[in-house]
């Protein structure tokens, strides 16, 4: 094994250990055994040519630093082949589930019931955390709305509010922009946003985020919520502020607002795979969570989850 991957293999375990600590059941956790034999799987490729296929699906938040660190380490591994695609956190889980992609793509935690849906069809789905996101809500430059608490967020995805002048604004109707129900985005806004509770009837559901920071850019009265990635791509939509309560301090998704927890609308963001990998993906997946991935998940714009020396 080359010395980056070696030193990529001491950064995984550590990462691994803090994952192991928050993941969402204890069927997926990545226990001390399973970092060992995902250790003696790197060990035992070190003296191998990397080749083959590797298809990694899901999550729509992460789909632009997967295709670049499929690109990356194809560009280090020409044997290898990796195709990458979105669709969302739940089309990941299914495929995974179905043994149709090596990687399901995940900006949630996985569900119980995806668990035993992947059980019954003999696959093991095993966490890897791999970064922090914040969701910005995003509205039309011409909106001059600059900041919301979370129960005015609330209400606006749920219908209370449907006027802009609700919230301080224009006396012009509210459109809301959000994700279908299959991305993990949309669960997770869902749960910590809605509490659980239906979006709006006339929400209109969108494939992606680029999708949504498009609409958004074309209507002075839509907001939209995306991964915080969606807005640094030189895409002209404006960040509001998000509070906590009515008298808290509005902060802005910045990596040291997410890092700190002061950001209301912060998450992890991960990948699974079937059971600890072995051969080339084992490779691919200890260059994820090594020092070359995490540095390329932030030049797109994520946090890394893992400290990694720069």
């Amino acid at each position: 094994m080359s010395s980056s991957y070696r030193n990529a293999a001491i950064y995984l375990i550590i990462g691994l250990l803090a994952g192991a600590a928050v993941g969402y059941l204890a069927e997926t956790r990545v226990s001390e055994g399973k970092i060992k034999d995902l250790q003696n799987q790197i060990d035992a490729i070190s003296t191998e040519i990397l080749r083959g296929n590797i298809i990694q699906k899901g999550s729509d938040t992460l789909l632009i630093v997967a295709q670049r660190w499929a690109e990356e380490y194809m560009n280090k591994h020409p044997a290898v082949s990796i195709s990458v695609a979105g669709g969302g956190s739940g089309v990941g889980f299914s495929a995974l589930a179905q043994k149709t992609t090596d990687i399901a793509d995940a900006s949630r935690e996985i569900k119980s019931s995806e668990i035993q849906t992947a059980k019954s069809n003999g696959v093991n789905p095993v966490e890897w955390v791999v970064g922090l996101d914040g969701i910005a809500i995003v509205v039309n430059p011409n909106n001059p709305i600059t900041e919301l608490t979370m129960e005015q967020l609330e209400k606006i995805y749920n219908g209370t509010y449907t006027n802009w002048a609700q919230v301080g604004g224009n006396n012009a109707p509210i459109i809301t922009y959000g994700r279908q129900s299959t991305s993990g985005t949309y669960d997770f806004f869902r749960e910590h946003v809605l509490h659980n509770k239906n979006f709006r009837a006339d929400n209109r559901e969108l494939a992606g985020n680029a999708e949504i920071v498009n609409s958004v850019m074309g209507d002075v009265n839509g907001i939209g919520y995306v991964g915080v990635a969606y807005t640094k791509q030189g895409v002209n939509v404006k960040i509001v502020k998000i509070k906590a309560s009515a008298d808290a301090v509005a902060y802005e998704p910045s990596v040291e607002n997410i890092k700190s927890g002061t950001y209301p609308i912060a998450r992890k963001l991960y990948i699974y795979t079937n059971g600890v990998p072995t051969g080339t993906l084992a490779d691919y997946v200890a260059f994820i969570l090594g020092p070359e991935g995490q540095q390329i998940l932030e030049e797109v714009g994520y946090i890394s989850y893992i400290k990694v020396d720069k």
